[in-house]
Parts: C-alpha cells; structure tokens; sequence
C-alpha cells in the first residue's frame, strides 16, 4: 500500500542513447541510432518500490528485466544517378544513353522504385525502359517521331521503394547530334527543271538535321551540276539538254562529325529536265533545184519536203509554208510538205525559174522556232506554138521582064517558142503556081525562076519542124511599070512586143529576196539595266522580291526572250533568281553577322541559238538589324561571399556579348537589389547592402542585359545564385531563461531532469550547440542537452540548486552563453489518503438526459437554482476533506462552460442560465491534494434549472385574417387560434357584438347574423394570458371578411319610364336603376329592340 507499491525504475548501467521514466518505465529515446553502427542495443531495467527503507539506507526490493532494442534502418540515402552516353547499340539502335541508378541504403529502402523523364520532353520524343540488370535502365529515341533542330534538357527522376520514398532529380542535356543518325530530312529528293534554264539556276535543295558537308558521289559525270558543300544547294553548271539526257540520279552524300562518332546520309536526288522548244526544225537532205514543163495542170505536184524536230509533243510538231516576198505560182501543203502548181505554167510569159522559200515552222510555245530552205523551180520550155506570118494577103506588082532570080518578096514568120524551138523554116505548098518562082526555105525570099507572063499565086507557109503555119497565098502579077508589094499587117509582131515585155518582166532575178528568215538570226546579246547595289535588311520575309533585273533584247522570238540567273557569288545560297521574270527572291535567312554583303554575278541569256548572253554584279549590301539578343556568358552563375562582407566588395564580373553591329551591340546591364548592385556599364557585382546569411543564406538574382537599339531593343536575362557564407557571428540563445524544475528527492540515479535548449542561427559548426555544467548532482548530455540525476538528492540536505548551464557553438572562435537552471527538490511524503467528499454526497444514480454516461455508482450531489440570474450566483458547496491543501476543477459534463469552482468548492454559476434552453446540468468536480504525488477524488454535480414565468404567451401566428360567407348560421365556427403556452381567451374588441370566443379552446365563432350590405370586414382583438407568476398575456388582431350572396332583388329608381324612340341610327337615353340593384353575380340589364312597337325588357 502507499509508497511501499509505489515503483521507481532506472537503467543498471547509464546509456546516452535511452533513458527510462522514473514512474512510468517508459523507455526513452535521447538520441538518434545509427542502425549501421549498432542495429541491437541491450539494456537493463531495474524495478524498486518507494518504501520508506529506501531513506534509512536499508536493501530495497527490486527486480530487474532486460530490453533489447532494434534498430530499423530508415531511408537515409537518395538514390544516384549515373548517365553513359552510347553510341548506337546493334541490337538497340534507339537507346542514346544506358542510366544506372544506385542507393546505398540496404533492404527495401535501397532498392530502386524507377526512373522517369519528368521534365524536358514535352514532345515525348524520349522513353525510360528498363535494363536487363537491377538500377539499369535505357534511355531511349523514338524514331518515329520528328526531331527538333534544338537541344533538349531532360530531368530525370529517380525514386527507391523506402518509406518514406527518396528520390533524386539528374538533368541531361542532349544535342540534336548526338540525337540520331538521321543526318538528312529526306532519302530521296526529286525535283524538275526546264532544259531553257541557265546554268546556275537552283534546282533543289538538300536539307539537313545537324551541320553536315555535302558532296555529289555519282551520277555527275558529265558536269551538269554544282553543289554547295555546306547549304546542300544543286545548281544547273551547263545548259541541259532533255533531248540528250531527260533524266539525272545524283547520289549526294552528307558528312558530320557528331559526338557520338562520324555521322553519314547519302540523298538520292532525281532531277527531271523538262522538254522546252529549244530546237527548230531541221530540213532532210533535198535537192537545190527541180525542174516543171510548161503547161502541167494545176495542183501538178513538183516535189515533196520534209523537217525534222527534236523537241518533244508540240515542240516538235511541223508545219510547212511559203514564205516569199512576191506571189509564186505554187503553194505547200502545211502538214505533207508537197508542192504543187497553182497555176498553168507558160514558159513564153512567165518566169522561167523560181527561187521558192520554204520555211518549216514548229508548234512550240511561246514562241515557234523556224528553219527556211530555198528550192529553185526550173520551166522547162515546151514546143507548144505555131509559126505566124507577120503580114499577110500579099499582092506583089512585078515587072514584066524582071529576069529569073529577081526577088519578088521576103516571107516573115515568127514562133513564140524560144531556142531552136522558135526556129521556123519556110515552103511553098503543093497547090501554088510554083513553076515560076523559088522560095528560099531559111531566109524565106520569094523569087522568080522564070520571066513571069502571067498572074500567077503562090501558097507558101512556116513551121518550126513540128506545127505549121496557116497557109499564106501571095499574088504576084506583072506590070509594066512600078513594081510594088501590099500586104496586111497580121499583128504578130505586137503581140510578140507585148509578150517578150511580159517575159522581161517575170524573168527578174529573185535570189536576193528579203524574206522573214533575215529576222530570225541572233544579231544583239542583251542589254542591261538594273541598279548595280541593293540594300536589304537581314530580317527581310523569306520569299521576298528584292529588286528585278531589267534588260531588253531587240532580236525576235527566242532570239529576243531572256532568262535570268545568278551565275555566281551566292555562296550562302539566299538568292534565286525567277528565271523568266527576273524577281531576285530571298530563299534563306540573311545574317548580317555571318556575311554582311554578297556579290552576285546576274547573268541574262536570250534563247537564240546559239545564245548571248550579258552578265553583271550586283552588290547587296545587308543591313544590320536587331536580331540578335545580347547573351550573357553562361545562363546562370553561382558565387560564393562571406555575410561579413562590406558594401563594395566584388563578387564577379559579367560579361555578355551581342552578335549585332554598331549601337545594336552596345549593352548595359540591369538588377533591381538591395543588397547587391551591378555596374550598368562594366557588369561588375558588387554588394551594396548588409548581408546576414541566418536571414538570407542565398539570394537568387535575375540580371538582364540589354542592348543600345533605338527600336525594338532586346534583352536577355541570366540567374545569378550568391551563396552567403556563414561566419560565426551568433552566438547560442537558449528558449527559456531560466530553467526551473521541480522533483522529489528519491528519484534514481539517471532519470531525467529536464532538457535544456539553445539555438544558434549560424551553419554548419558555427550553429552546432554543445552544452556543459557546473553541478555534481547533475550531469548534461553536450550534443542533445538532456540533464540527468548524477547522485542521489536529500531534501533536508539541500532543498534548492542553481545550477549555470553553459551552451557553445563550435565555431572558430566559439561563442558561448549561460543561463540558470533552478532546480527545487520536493520533499518526499507519505501521500497515502486521496481527497474525500462528505458522505451525504455518496448515492446511487441514473443521469438524466443531460449527461452522457447511463447506470453508473458515483459520488452525485445536487442543486437548484433559478434561470436568469446573474452570473456568479451561488449554486451549491462541494466541501472535501484531506490532510493536504485541496483545489478543485470541473473536468466535464454538459455544464462545462457553464460554472466555475473556486478553491473553497464553491459553485457559481458563469452564465445566466435558461429553463427553456436546458432545465439541467452535470458537471464533474475533481478534488486534488497538492502533495508531490498528488490524489484525487470525484463527484458528479446535477444542477436542475428553475422555470420562472418569464415567456409572454404568443399564438402560432402574429395575425389573422378568415373569409366567412354573409348570413352564416349562428354558433357557426369561424377560426381556432393556438398558442404556445396554456392560455385563457378573450375578446376585447367586437364592435358589432356578433362574435364569442371559448376561453379554453380560443375558436371564434358568430353569434348574430352577418350582412355583408351592413358591415363588410370586422376587426376583432383577442387577448391571451397564462396562469404564471406573475401571469403574462398578449394581443392578437383577427381580421373577418364576409362575403356576398345574392339576397337582394333588382329594383327601380322610378315607377314609370317615358321617353321617345329616335330614328334608326339615333340613341336611347340611359335608364338608371337604383344603385344597389347592380353587383357582380346578379345584374340587371335594359334592352330596346326596335320593332313596330318598342317594347322594353
């Protein structure tokens, strides 16, 4: 009993690690285990009662039990990442990297969770799979998906399956090439060019992933292309030929050198010459000369002629005409090439030759290209006239004695024909008197052979060996004297006039003809005119026309029609040319920085064959614009600088570079600081305020740099991370100042005091405590501050000990401070009585309502006391009895709140209390002795709440109002009323006298009739009262509305009515009735028909 079953416990031999509660025996923790070191601590208890030979030194009862502790290992590491980059596995070519995460925890806390890309990738171009070892895992490529040309930061996260789970986060920066062996967009290029277009026009362009250098492997062998080794550009290097070679297959390879080794793409690029009219038709081999009859029939076919054309479709389709100056007689089929006669040829009166231009036209577009060739047409004569005397009727007057031999006449006669054709010999005919005379057959004399006697006639005629003349008869008759010839002038010699003119005319020489074909040669080259330099800004759109080349060429069709190219000088590949306009186009970005100006070689050729061709530099000057951001050095900077640096000191200089020119490239520098401040001009940082690492230990600034630019300047910004540096400039600052502990004299060696705690706001160890003291009796643990007994205390020996405890930092040097620790020590009683109420107190009973608990035996006392009043008014005494001082609390019951105690057990009330809100309350009142080990005793306190008359009796509603016909039966119920408290009613107010109402019930009912004509609404006022102390009434007003019914008859205001009836379209003056007579259900109404005799109704 008492002490003597009271137990002390402590630990046989001390630990710093645990400590045991004196009266619990709760084994305590005092400092953190490291399971590495130790995973198994022993300790052993020890169990001894208080009793009373412990003070006279006697052996005491005791016991001892044996505690082992194991130590869990908790989940103190993070895991760690290590990252291998790989170059491109056989059996995975998509891994680009193997990652190995480890964790040096054991069991389950070191074991891997996983590893996820957890930032970085937003276009899931990378997957985490897992390795075929444990913590390996492969960092894979998704082929399929599109590859930036940026470079990618990936943040990998790495978890363990501890608990709690540890991860850590590794970034991983990836260049587009280390990122795939796809070195070119696209295998396989095609592209298609007109064989018109000049050499150095672009054909296509081969685009890479990664800087590569390109070179051309196979399929130029015959020099048609150019390459740019670093744009990928292929350019025309001669003119093309489709009808030579249509198609090309270049083999293009790219070359770079990546970080993850010597990377390699060939392209397959098919160029496509597409045909274009660039050939004119060319004539097969035909005679220089044929030859015609004269008088062949029209539509006489002479000869046949035939062209070839190279080009293709249309461009090689030929059509054939006649293209001299002056009317031929002859035409040319346009799609045979037959010529044939248009008219009947004469070789007399026309032309004996003709020089025909004949002129083979091809089908192209935009213009046809045409070839002539001369043919000369030979008339051959034909004997195809007769002979024709040019007089004719002759009569000839000879002499008689004209001897033989006299001349008597020369015959004349004339052929049309030429050559020996037109030669004519002359005869005389069968039937002529022809003994007398002789005709000379070639000269065509008549003469006399014989002395003529006689009248005689002569029949001669001519022919040219195959027609003959008409026959001509000639007269000859002898006279006397004066010998004479008259003959008729037939008019062949005219006619022959006018047909040699003729013949004069068409023989004209038609060799040096101007024809059609004169124009066709290419005589001029083409003639420029464009502005030798261009000024273009480096932002300028892609697409954009910079400026056209103007020339002229005065030759026709393709002689005359230019194409355009840059020949040479577009290094970076930005210009093309549009070969038939002549627009300079920008193709690619222009870098100011890179190339501040480009020289280009324009060419322009015409399309003659063969072509000129003129060419001429253009300077294009580029115009700096500000497209280039300043750029700090690195994107973020870290610095390290002591807090008890002072204003001024340097920490870094920054410095940023801008690839722009002039006041583009002009930077200064910005932070917005109070405790640092950045030159604006030189970049250097430095600090500007106080600095204290325990209020700031970093400070993380955002510094921008931005350029000079008059327009549109640009900025950018970098983080700067300054570390501050701790110094040990505080010292230890304990919580409390000073400690004060109470406790009994025979608590065992070791047991706890209390723990003492200071705070260093310094890092590292110039925050880390330690603790020492100056007592005997008491000893410190210098890492955790607890205080334990050291030896054995005796209250009578020494009842109070101000012990100094002393905390240092271990900095260099360290700061120390002290603060007391007072410890009082109880002396040790025999507590052995708890607390006793008076017996009246001592019941059995069953809480109420109010209380929570049912069917207990407690110490239960009761009281009374009347709602309302005031707080602080006495409600009962609850007096206990102990040897020791007593105080008393109320620990629970629906009272809590609600009173109060005082240290004599005298219970007030807090509140004013309300019957209605609750008529009881239970409190629980403990009663405690103030010895070092104090006991305690219970009693429940039931408070019942007096009810006063304190409520005014109300009814259910504030007013009422009810409709009631007129006329109801008497007694009839008209309304109950209720209230809330048992009432008497009363009506006060009834005007009319009609209405009663039951004092008991509170129902209104009628008690004479109504008469809604008499009185329509009653107002009544009823008066309800309790039978409180003292009693309390109200008022409440009861509103009755009657309603009709039809319990009047219509009545009129006259016995008789005169008036008289108007005409058709007149009216009937009104007929008042007595007012009374109208109402809503039953009116009455007046009608007039007109009839022979007008009645009313």
């Amino acid at each position: 009993m008492g002490v003597n079953g009271e137990i002390y416990y402590r630990l046989l031999e001390p630990s710093r690690q645990f400590a045991v509660h004196p009266t619990m025996g709760t084994v305590l923790l005092t400092r953190p285990l490291d399971y590495q070191k130790k995973p198994t601590h022993q300790l052993t208890v020890v169990a001894e009662d208080r009793g009373p030979k412990r003070q006279m030194g006697s052996i005491l009862k005791s016991s001892t039990a044996q505690v082992v502790v194991h130590t869990e290992a908790v989940n103190r590491h993070r895991p760690a990442i290590f990252v291998r980059h790989v170059h491109a596995l056989v059996d995975a070519p998509d891994v680009w990297a193997v990652v190995v995460v480890t964790d040096d925890d054991p069991g389950i806390h070191g074991t891997i969770g996983g590893l996820a890309i957890v930032d970085g990738d937003a276009e899931d171009r990378f997957t985490v799979v897992a390795g075929s070892q444990p913590g390996e895992f492969h960092l894979r490529v998704d082929p399929e998906r599109p590859l930036s040309h940026r470079s990618y930061t990936l943040t990998l996260r790495a978890w363990d399956q501890g608990v709690p789970s540890q991860f850590t986060d590794e970034k991983v920066s990836i260049s587009p090439l280390e990122l795939t062996s796809e070195v070119l967009e696209h295998s396989h290029y095609e592209a298609d060019v007109p064989e018109e277009a000049p050499p150095g026009t672009p054909v296509m362009q081969v685009k890479a992933r990664v800087p590569v250098v390109f070179h051309i492997e196979s399929g130029n062998q015959d020099g048609h292309f150019v390459l740019n080794t670093v744009t990928g550009r292929v350019s025309t290097a001669n003119w093309l030929d489709h009808e030579a070679k249509a198609n090309y297959s270049l083999q293009i390879s790219a070359t770079s050198s990546a970080a993850r080794g010597r990377l390699q793409a060939v392209a397959t690029v098919t160029v496509r010459v597409l045909d274009c009219n660039d050939h004119a038709p060319v004539f097969d081999l035909m005679p220089v000369e044929v030859s015609l009859d004269e008088n062949r029939p029209v539509g006489t076919k002479i000869f046949t002629v035939h062209a070839h054309d190279e080009d293709e479709a249309e461009n090689g389709y030929v059509s054939y005409s006649l293209v001299n100056l002056n009317a031929v007689p002859f035409s040319v089929d346009p799609f045979s090439g037959e010529i044939s006669t248009t008219e009947v040829l004469d070789y007399e009166t026309m032309r004996h030759s003709y020089m025909l231009r004949i002129r083979a036209t091809d089908w192209g577009a935009p213009y046809q290209r045409q070839t002539e060739k001369a043919l000369l047409v030979t008339l051959r004569d034909v004997n195809d006239h007769r002979p024709q005397f040019e007089k004719i009727d002759c009569v000839v007057r000879v002499l008689q004695e004209a001897a033989a031999g006299t001349q008597v006449l020369t015959l004349s006669a004339v052929d049309f024909d030429n050559g020996g054709k037109g030669r004519v010999h002359y005869k005389m005919d069968a039937s002529s008197d022809s003994a007398c005379f002789h005709l000379n057959a070639s000269t065509g004399v008549l003469s006399l052979a014989c002395r003529l006697q006689l009248p005689a006639h002569v029949n001669v005629t001519a022919t040219d060996g195959y027609h003959f003349a008409d026959v001509m008869t000639v007269r000859v008759r002898p006279v006397e004297q004066q010998a004479s010839v008259e003959c008729k002038d037939a008019g062949v010699i005219d006619k022959l006039r006018r047909q040699l003119q003729i013949s004069e005319q068409q023989q004209g020489n038609d060799n040096g003809e101007v024809t059609a074909a004169s124009f066709l040669e290419n005589r001029h080259s083409p003639l420029l005119s464009w502005p030798e330099e261009l000024a273009v800004n480096e932002s300028t759109p892609l697409g954009s026309v910079l400026g056209y080349i103007q020339a002229k060429d005065p030759d026709h069709g393709y002689n005359g029609r230019l194409v355009y190219t840059v020949s040479s000088g577009d290094q970076h590949s930005c210009f093309r040319v549009d070969m038939h306009t002549g627009a300079l186009l920008l193709v690619a970005a222009l870098d100011y920085e890179l190339a501040p100006s480009h020289l280009l070689n324009v060419t322009a050729y015409d399309q003659g064959q063969p072509p000129r061709s003129t060419s001429q530099t253009m300077f294009v000057r580029v115009l700096d614009v500000n497209d280039n951001a300043p750029l700090f050095e690195k994107p973020a900077y870290s610095f390290v600088i002591n807090e008890d640096a002072p204003n001024g000191t340097s920490v870094a200089r920054l410095r940023a570079t801008d690839a722009d020119q002039g006041r583009n490239a002009e930077l200064h520098f910005i932070l917005s600081s109070e405790q640092f401040h950045l030159d604006s001009e030189t970049g250097l940082l430095t600090v500007k305020g106080p600095l204290d690492r325990e209020r700031h230990d970093r400070h993380l600034l955002t510094v921008t740099v931005a350029d000079e630019a008059l327009e549109d300047p640009l900025s950018s910004t970098a983080t700067v991370s300054i570390v501050v540096r701790d110094v040990n400039d505080n010292a230890p600052h304990f919580a409390r100042a000073p400690y004060v502990v109470r406790i009994r004299e025979d608590l065992p060696i070791g047991a706890l005091v209390t723990s003492v705690h200071a705070e260093d706001a310094d890092f590292g160890d110039n925050g880390r405590v330690q603790y020492s003291l100056d007592a005997e009796n008491f000893d410190v643990d210098p890492d955790t501050g607890l205080v334990r007994l050291a030896a054995m205390l005796d209250f009578e020996t020494w009842r109070l000990y101000n012990v100094t405890v002393q905390a240092h930092d271990c900095g260099d040097p360290p700061l120390t401070t002290v603060t007391n620790m007072i410890v009082e020590v109880e002396d040790v009683n025999e507590n052995l009585h708890a607390p006793s109420f008076a017996e009246q107190v001592r019941a059995k009973a069953r809480i109420g309502s109010c209380y929570s608990i049912s069917g207990v035996v407690l110490q239960v006392s009761s009281a009374t006391v009347d709602e309302n009043q005031p707080p602080g008014t006495s409600v009962t005494t609850l007096a206990a009895t102990d040897e020791e001082d007593i105080t008393y609390t109320i620990t629970g019951g629906n009272g809590l709140g609600m009173f109060t105690i005082d240290n004599n057990g005298v219970v007030r009330t807090h509140v004013s209390l309300d019957h209605e809100a609750c008529a009881h309350y239970w409190i629980t009142v403990v009663a405690r002795d103030l010895s070092p080990v104090p006991l305690e005793a219970f009693v429940d306190l039931h408070v019942a709440v007096h009810d006063l008359n304190d409520q005014l009796p109300l009814t259910e509603l504030p007013a009422y109002a009810v409709t009631v016909a007129e006329h109801s039966a008497s007694g009839a119920a008209i309304l109950t009323m209720t209230a809330r408290d048992s009432v008497d009613w009363r009506l006060v107010d009834d005007a009319a006298g009609c209405f009663a109402i039951d004092r008991r019930l509170g129902t209104i009912t009628a008690v004479c009739s109504l008469d809604r004509e008499a009185e329509e609404r009653h107002m009544l006022e009823v008066v309800l009262a309790d039978q409180g102390e003292p009693p309390l009434s109200s008022t409440t007003q009861v509103l009755v509305t009657l309603t009709d019914i039809n319990d009047h008859k219509p009545v009129f205001t006259q016995p008789l009515y005169r008036f008289r009836v108007l005409p058709a379209n007149g009216q009937v003056e009104a007929v008042p009735l007595c007012q009374s007579a109208f109402w809503q259900l039953n009116s009455t109404f007046i009608s007039i028909q007109r009839t022979a005799h007008p009645v009313v109704n």
